[in-house]
């Protein structure tokens, strides 16, 4: 069995490197894949403010993160049936009626990055890459804007509720309480195909923005004109060469400000501490 990694203990510097060199390969993997089928694909997050600030990970990141308009990120998973390496794990709702993120994550097989906040109930729970949807959006501001940002929301807090009832029941509010006792019989994929439906209910290609409605950062900050994704330009990271938006020092600073350039306060740089972590058939600890 994996050993704990106890709660406010860091990694070890061996642990780290490793952890970010099977994170590397599978994002590796999954560029191949897309760039055979013609797929946009383009670093975003951390993994895009490493690739410009530090030509590879932001030294105390522990996660990789890369985003797909709609289309592509359907295509990938449909290929990814038959074409992605036995080693990998393709984890969303439709190949585990548990998960609840409107977000695919590719997980190593044989390994565990658990972290604080993963559900006992996600049933893979190896190390991963987050792969994002951009859906199409007609405006940037206005009352359906907002009305629809603000409801995706609101499913996204309840499926997350619903799928840690159990650790999170005593913690929230009665209204909230009484709302998961309601929703008790309905099966948590019926409300993640709710989620992804309503996500990408906008699918005129003719649409001039792009939001990415899975982001930490919010659907306000994160619905951007495309033309600041595309046309496609490439950057080094780690040593290899990978998609990114075509006005990528546009939208660091949206999402990080103008000084994007300069390290955080020593406080500010965390990792994600895993609760246990395991590489290949070897446990660490």
């Amino acid at each position: 069995m994996p050993t704990k990694v106890n709660k406010g203990d860091h990694l070890t510097t061996e642990m780290f490197e490793q952890l970010k060199k099977v994170e590397l390969s599978i994002l590796l993997d999954v560029a191949r894949l897309c760039e055979k089928h013609n797929l946009t694909y383009y670093l975003i997050g951390g993994t895009l403010l490493g690739a410009i600030r530090h030509d590879g990970f932001i030294p105390w990141d522990d996660d990789i993160d890369i985003a797909m308009p709609r289309k592509d990120f359907e295509a990938f998973q449909k290929i990814a049936k038959t074409e992605l390496p036995e080693s990998l794990f393709l984890h969303y709702g439709t190949t585990d009626p548990e998960y609840y993120l409107p977000i695919i994550k590719i997980k190593k097989n044989g390994t565990i990055f658990e972290e604080e906040s993963a559900s006992p109930n996600i049933k893979h729970k190896g190390i991963f890459i987050d792969i994002f949807p951009l859906d199409n959006a007609k405006k940037n501001a206005g009352f359906l804007f907002h009305t629809k940002g603000r409801i995706l929301k609101q499913i996204r807090s309840l499926l997350f509720l619903k799928i840690n009832e159990e650790t999170t029941l005593h913690n929230i509010a009665p209204w909230k309480k009484a709302l998961l006792k309601l929703t008790k019989l309905v099966p948590t994929s019926a409300f993640f195909r709710l989620l992804t439906n309503y996500m990408q209910s906008n699918n005129d290609d003719n649409a001039p923005f792009y939001v990415n409605y899975g982001s930490q950062y919010g659907y306000k900050k994160q619905t951007m004109l495309k033309t600041m994704y595309d046309p496609i330009a490439t950057t080094e990271f780690e040593g290899y060469t990978f998609q990114i938006p075509g006005k990528t020092e546009q939208l660091l600073e949206r999402i990080y400000g103008k000084n994007y350039m300069d390290l955080p306060p020593v406080e500010k740089r965390i990792t994600h501490k895993p609760k246990r972590i395991q590489l290949k058939e070897e446990i660490i600890s």
